[in-house]
Formats: C-alpha cells, sequence, structure tokens
C-alpha cells in the first residue's frame, strides 16, 4: 500500500465523513461528504468539519492540494489531492 494513503488513512480513522483513494497511480485523492454532518444545523457546520479534516491531515505533514480553493472543493464533494507538506 502507498505510504500517502496509509498516513492520511492513519490521520483521518475516526473521521466518517469522508473518503479516501487512489486510482493505481501515486496520487491520493480525498472526498469529503458534507451531507453525513449531522451535528448542528448552521450552514458553517460542514465547512468546519472540513476545516478539521484538512487540519487532522497537516498534524501527519500532509496537506491538500488548492490551498484555501480546496475547501469549497471539499464542500462541492468533489476530490483533492493530498500532498505532503512542503518542508
Amino acid at each position: 500500500m502507498n505510504n500517502l494513503i496509509y498516513e492520511a488513512r492513519m490521520a483521518l480513522r475516526d473521521v466518517m465523513e469522508v473518503n479516501i483513494y487512489s486510482q493505481g497511480n501515486d496520487k491520493v485523492y480525498l472526498t469529503v461528504f458534507p451531507e453525513l454532518v449531522w451535528e448542528g444545523t448552521e450552514k458553517t457546520q460542514p465547512e468546519n468539519v472540513v476545516r478539521n479534516v484538512i487540519g487532522l491531515l497537516n498534524d501527519m505533514s500532509l496537506d491538500v492540494a488548492g490551498g484555501e480553493g480546496a475547501v469549497r472543493t471539499l464542500l462541492d464533494a468533489a476530490p483533492v489531492e493530498i500532498v505532503r507538506k512542503a518542508a
């Protein structure tokens, strides 16, 4: 198994609103399912979940490609690439 996908899965092991996958190449993708967010009813709650997911990846020296734009992409349930943090 790809080390990057393993590290991403370990970082997000307690988050059920995500899907981490690879399409057979060395790239690893993340999709967040905001419709699964059930805590609270405020519109900002899914955004907080997405930011928390990115924060958990950052704790493991991982990040998502696209920077701040990745938050909107993930809220739209589209995939973003998981990358290693630049040193």
